[in-house]
């Protein structure tokens, strides 16, 4: 086979073959959504997973403020967008910083002076956008744990305090009735 058939077929699977897959499943989820609509059926909010990190995962319930003798700096306080987001950044951060070291070693000459080049680019620019990420997500609410407080469950409280609320939310366990759903259309008969 000629070196340029190769080269081009590699070219169209590496590239096409996942943009038409993702067509594929595009227009797939469309039909679904269409026939949805043609039998009655209320289809799901398309809320993709981009509107969800905009938002910052806004159907989670925010954590109440801490009461005494709970624990600050608990995860279930924290933003979970941001919090992923700082997690992104610092594991960026410490592969362009180990990036950069390594291809610092390019700009040694033999008589031990370092010479940068532009090869130091390539651990710089995630390094920087590593950064960037855990600027964000400081400014997003993300928390770094602090020294001395450990990172576990919330303690119980103490006895003859306070039940805590009742959970409260679409998937809560409620005993007794619950209000029933609305009904839908029938669907059309043909």
């Amino acid at each position: 086979m000629d070196d340029n058939v190769v080269a081009a077929l590699a070219v169209v699977c590496i590239f096409g073959l996942p943009v038409a897959g993702w067509i594929i499943t595009r227009m797939l989820k469309h039909m679904e959504r269409m026939e949805m609509i043609k039998r009655g059926i209320a289809p799901p909010e398309d809320s993709s997973r981009w509107e969800k990190w905009e938002t910052g995962f806004a159907g989670r319930q925010a954590a109440p403020p801490p009461a005494a003798g709970m624990y600050v700096n608990h995860p279930s306080t924290w933003n979970p967008g941001a919090q992923n987001c700082l997690r992104k950044g610092i594991v960026t951060t410490a592969v362009g910083f180990a990036l950069l070291i390594g291809l610092s070693f390019i700009g040694m000459r033999g008589d031990g002076v370092f010479v940068p080049g532009p090869w130091l680019l390539g651990g710089l620019i995630p390094m920087f956008v590593g950064l960037a990420q855990i600027a964000n997500a400081i400014l997003a609410g993300a928390q770094f744990p602090r020294p001395g407080v450990t990172v576990g469950p919330i303690p119980p409280p103490p006895p003859g305090s306070a039940p805590p609320p009742p959970a409260s939310g679409p998937y809560t366990y409620r005993p007794g009735a619950t209000e029933e759903l609305p009904r839908t259309k029938p669907p059309r008969t043909q």
